[in-house]
């Protein structure tokens, strides 16, 4: 072969290489981190008090979180107030974006990432906007997922742009509207509970009641003549309808008619003083619970200390005493600021507890089968 034949063969081979070379570079480009672009919105962190709502779209809806007379709360859901430190922490986690590492700008990759638009099928990324009082857009991205499983580093990109970015901050903001709200209602453990009266619009009425606060079992008030009592694991679920009492839906209750002639309720007394009346209805295929909450200290049951005889009762300068119920007051305030004005949808599991009626708790009082010793077996 020709010298000059083997130059020319050596120059396109070495052609071949550059160019793979080059295209192996700008693989790793797209697909590793790169240079980082610095804070992706950087102006807002002058500015994060200007931020008066927080347009959510999570693909199946777009909600807002806004800023009220009384604080933050739902748009959608006439204003339910949510979490602030929630608030804070998207708003902040926003302004305080690092775009750390440059990632792919092929939007065909962009679902591998989490990045396509919220609505795609595949992929769909949470969208943010944070606006001011005026409705001008202070910072708008398009969250996807995690650098890795449980990692604080999000992939993120701009609406307008198909350059993606590897983020530090931590930004992971909550998909669903009462995902930025208190959930849980009422936290009452089942041992505080102490009495349960339940009444419907027909005029069912029952009573349930703890003799002992040492006990668990309740005990029928007022069985009709030839009824008993179901058994314990009939009667005694009752008393956790309050635990951990989330809600999965919320509207104003001026929305709703409470009515007696159309609510039924359930109202249940605590060992320490906690009333809590809980109000139902159906309406449009949902059921919804209204909320009445009080502190009656002559309700509160407790064991009394003995004197302290070495105490000099002439003294006149005894301190004041402090109110030994403050907790419990401050807890049905709690519970009483959180639900007034408020109806919720319920678990129906809970609400099948809210709604016990007499056909539930008694049944005719007829012999059991005799058991092999020949003794008969009651429930009473």
């Amino acid at each position: 072969m020709k010298r000059n034949s083997l130059i020319g063969l050596a120059i396109v081979a070495a052609v071949v290489i550059v160019l793979a070379s080059l295209a192996v570079r700008q693989r790793t480009f797209e697909t590793k981190p790169s240079a980082g672009g610095g804070l992706m919105y950087g102006e807002l962190l002058g500015k994060v008090n200007s931020v008066a709502s927080i347009r959510v779209n999570n693909g199946s809806e777009i909600f807002t979180i806004s800023r009220g007379a009384q604080g933050w709360g739902i748009a959608e859901k006439s204003h339910y107030p949510v979490k602030y430190d929630l608030v804070k922490k998207t708003i902040m986690g926003v302004a305080e974006l690092d775009l750390v590492g440059a990632k792919t700008k092929d939007p065909s990759r962009h679902g591998a990432l989490g990045l396509n638009a919220p609505e795609a099928e595949e992929g769909g990324s949470v969208g943010l906007v944070l606006l001011d009082d005026n409705g001008e857009t202070l910072a708008s991205l398009l969250v996807g997922r995690t650098e890795r499983a449980g990692g604080a580093r999000r992939y993120v990109r701009r609406p307008d742009e198909n350059q993606t970015w590897l983020s530090s901050g931590g930004i992971d903001p909550d998909r669903k509207p009462l995902d930025w709200t208190d959930m849980i209602l009422t936290q009452i453990r089942h041992d505080r509970i102490r009495k349960v009266e339940f009444m419907h619009p027909d005029g069912d009425h029952a009573v349930l009641e703890r003799m002992d606060q040492s006990g668990f079992d309740f005990t029928y008030l007022g069985i009709p003549e030839g009824m008993r009592a179901v058994t314990p694991t009939e009667l005694n679920p009752v008393a956790g309808a309050l635990a951990f009492l989330n809600m999965k839906d919320v509207r104003p209750t001026n929305e709703l008619d409470f009515g007696p002639t159309k609510a039924s309720t359930a109202k249940f007394e605590t060992w320490d003083g906690i009333v809590i009346t809980i109000s139902t209805i159906d309406v449009d295929d949902n059921k919804w619970a209204r909320f009445d909450v009080q502190f009656d200290e002559s309700l509160v049951v407790e064991n009394t200390p003995p004197a302290d005889l070495s105490v000099d009762e002439s003294d006149e300068e005894a301190e004041e005493v402090e109110d030994p119920h403050a907790t419990l007051r401050e807890e049905a305030v709690t519970i009483r600021a959180r639900t007034e004005g408020w109806a919720y949808a319920l678990d129906d599991n809970k609400m099948e507890q809210l709604r016990r009626r007499n056909e539930n708790l008694i049944e005719p009082n007829t012999p059991d089968e005799e058991d092999e010793s020949g003794d008969l077996n009651t429930n009473q």
